[in-house]
C-alpha cells in the first residue's frame, strides 16, 4: 500500500484453506489501511471494495485492507460501497447496514448472481460494471433491496 507515493504497509492473502485468509503489515500506525487511494480521482465517484484484488477490475477504486474505516478524512467524497454476494453473512449485513444508515451508496446484488466476489463474477463473464451501475442503491430503496437480499 502506498500513500502520498510512500510506501506504507503490505497485505498477504492464503491462496489455499487457511484459517487466516489475509495478513496486513503496517509500516506506519496513523496510515490509511486503504489499497489504491493514491491512483483515485477522489472528487469523481469512488468505488469501496473489501479486498485489493477486486478492486483492480474497476476503474476508480479502493480497497479497505481492514474491512472498515472512515475514507471520508481521506479526500473521498461520492464513495459507492462493494461488499462481496454473501447474503448470509452477518458481517457483511452489518456493514451494508451501516452504510445505508450513513446515507450512502451500496450495491446490492441481484439474486440471480451466485458468485462470492467482482473476481468470481468475471471469472463467470458477468459485465462488472454494468452490473454495479445498475445495481447501486441509497436511502429506502437501498433498505428495501438489502432486506430481499439477505438470507438470515
Amino acid at each position: 500500500m502506498f500513500y502520498e507515493k510512500n510506501l506504507i504497509g503490505f497485505q498477504g492473502r492464503a491462496l489455499g484453506i487457511n484459517k487466516i485468509k489475509y495478513i496486513t503489515i503496517m509500516l506506519y500506525e496513523d496510515a490509511p489501511k486503504i489499497y489504491g487511494l493514491d491512483d483515485v480521482k477522489k472528487d469523481k465517484t469512488v468505488y469501496v471494495t473489501e479486498g485489493p484484488f477486486d478492486s483492480t477490475f474497476l476503474s476508480n477504486a479502493i480497497a479497505l485492507c481492514g474491512a472498515d474505516g472512515d475514507i471520508s478524512k481521506w479526500g473521498i467524497c461520492d464513495p459507492v460501497w462493494i461488499y462481496d454476494n454473501e447474503p448470509r453473512n452477518s458481517e457483511i449485513h452489518s456493514r451494508i447496514s451501516k452504510c445505508i444508515d450513513r446515507g450512502e451508496k451500496v450495491v446490492i446484488w441481484p439474486n440471480n448472481i451466485h458468485e462470492k466476489d467482482i473476481n468470481d463474477m468475471i471469472l463467470s463473464g458477468h459485465n462488472v460494471k454494468e452490473m454495479i451501475e445498475s445495481n447501486t442503491y441509497v436511502g429506502l430503496e437501498a433498505t428495501l433491496k438489502f432486506t430481499t437480499w439477505k438470507k438470515i
